[in-house]
């Protein structure tokens, strides 16, 4: 029976030796026989699908009317002539030249003045039916470009971002 005892003895002081060792032994047998425990359950471990990958893509909407400017122009169109300038210039410039001098030079004086009268009165006519205007291009948000013709004096730059309805824009 005295075998018997110590052989329980001995059994239960395995028992308690063996049940403490994982938790606070720092040696290297037991730190081998936790990772393999430690990385079986990494290796199981399934990445986790993201969101994105099981949703069909998300539908965006592009304005229509937004737009940002990429060029400005300003534009003047040489005006048409009637010859009405022409004509009243020339009279003008020979009734001055015609009060200068005497003589010939008087003469010559004149001729100068018809000439000179009726290519400034011509030019004076083309400025006067003159066209200024300013293009505007723009970079619609759905990838077209437009060009915009506005009479008006621009109060905006290039980058500006704008609304483009039919043949107006504004700022955003």
């Amino acid at each position: 029976m005295r075998i018997f005892s110590k052989l329980t003895g001995s059994l239960l002081a395995l028992a308690i030796l063996a049940a403490c060792t994982p938790e606070s032994s720092t040696t290297a047998p037991a730190a081998a026989v936790q990772a393999p425990a430690a990385a079986a359950p990494q290796q199981a471990v399934a990445p986790a699908a993201t969101p994105a990958a099981t949703q069909a893509p998300a539908v965006v909407e592009v304005c229509r009317t937004c737009a940002t400017v990429v060029a400005i122009t300003p534009v003047v169109e040489q005006g048409q002539t009637t010859g009405v300038g022409a004509v009243i210039g020339g009279i003008v410039g020979g009734v001055a030249g015609n009060q200068v001098g005497g003589g010939s030079g008087q003469q010559i004086a004149t001729v100068a003045g018809v000439v000179g009268g009726a290519l400034l009165g011509n030019n004076i006519e083309r400025n006067r039916n003159a066209v200024s205007y300013t293009d505007i291009t723009v970079e619609m948000d759905t990838g077209e470009r437009q060009t915009i013709r506005v009479d008006t004096p621009v109060t905006f730059g290039v980058g500006a971002a704008v609304n483009v309805q039919g043949t107006s824009i504004s700022l955003r």
